[in-house]
């Protein structure tokens, strides 16, 4: 894999794990209810990291599969996934010593899209040229 896509997933799960814990702190005090046990820091730091560099795993494979198109490909594909992954956390059965647990998902189904999000700010700056002044999709 490319340096640029390796460099490219790391900013990306960086920028997404810092969102989420903001998020999770804006969270906390908006709601008064600690999921701690279910998502902490470590959990953030390493899912943001982990969904970022897979998706530049992925990434790095749609531009040999699909040369040209792979970005838009590549961008549809990670917006289906982040879309489906929030079944996750709506399907989830939390224990029951768990306070609020109807307000877990308004706090884990927004962190789903965070990798995305995070990857589609960072990608102007990591933008691969394929010899093209500007990149064209047909």
């Amino acid at each position: 894999m490319p340096r640029k896509i390796f460099f490219h997933g790391l900013w990306a799960g960086i920028l997404s794990a810092i969102a989420a814990i903001i998020y999770d702190r804006i969270h906390f005090f908006a709601t008064e209810t600690n999921f701690a046990r279910l998502i902490n820091i470590g959990s953030l730091v390493g899912v943001s990291l982990l969904g970022c560099l897979l998706a530049a795993i992925g990434y790095w494979l749609f531009r040999k599969w699909f040369g040209k198109r792979s970005d838009v490909i590549f961008n549809f594909t990670f917006a289906i996934l982040s879309f489906a992954s929030i079944i996750f956390p709506i399907s989830m059965s939390l224990p029951l010593d768990v306070q609020n647990p109807e307000l877990f998902p308004g706090l884990a189904v927004p962190m789903h899209f965070f990798p995305a999000l995070a990857w589609f700010t960072l990608d102007p700056l990591f933008r691969i040229d394929d010899g093209g002044d500007e990149k064209k999709f047909m």
